[in-house]
């Protein structure tokens, strides 16, 4: 660079500088508008109860109807001829297993009863609408516009910074 590129140099940066530029102004303000946001607060709370089982023979195992549906079958497939044959043998099977399965109940149904507390997690639900932020409309230089804030604007008048640059 040559002396003379260096001393035009500052002379450009202060006449752009003349040019661009920023200062504060007020608008009027048109209107503000609440907007609100839907809140859903879930709250949990244990719902608890007695219950009564019998408390009988049972070991809450399906052996009982396993073996009663073999047995079943093996009956069922004695019978019919054919076609009938396999279905008398599902029926059979079906059979075996639903009166095993009664018999287990009945067992069950003569012990003793006990009583015990059962608990179960449900949910209480309220919905609540909290104000999210201001929609503010203004008009500067005939033109309008519009921003959000947090704060609510006072008066029908804002201070708003207006800058300026050449095209």
């Amino acid at each position: 660079m040559n002396l003379k590129t260096i001393s035009v140099m500052p002379l450009l940066l202060i006449s752009s500088m003349s040019f661009a530029g920023s200062y504060t102004d007020t608008a009027t303000v048109n209107s503000v508008d609440k907007i609100y946001k839907t809140h859903t607060i879930r709250e949990p709370y244990q719902d608890c109860y007695i219950k009564e089982f019998y408390q009988g023979d049972s070991d809450g195992s399906a052996t009982n109807e396993i073996v009663g549906g073999l047995f079943g079958g093996l009956i069922g497939n004695q019978f019919g001829g054919g076609d009938g044959k396999d279905a008398l043998t599902v029926a059979g099977a079906l059979l075996g297993a639903s009166l095993a399965h009664d018999d287990e109940l009945a067992k069950a149904k003569t012990g003793r009863v006990v009583s015990r507390e059962v608990c179960e997690t449900k949910y209480r639900s309220e919905t609540q609408k909290r104000l999210s932020h201001y929609r503010v409309e203004y008009e500067y230089d005939g033109r309008t516009f519009t921003y959000t804030t947090k704060n609510k604007p006072y008066g029908d008048r804002i201070k708003i910074k207006v800058e300026v640059s050449p095209k």
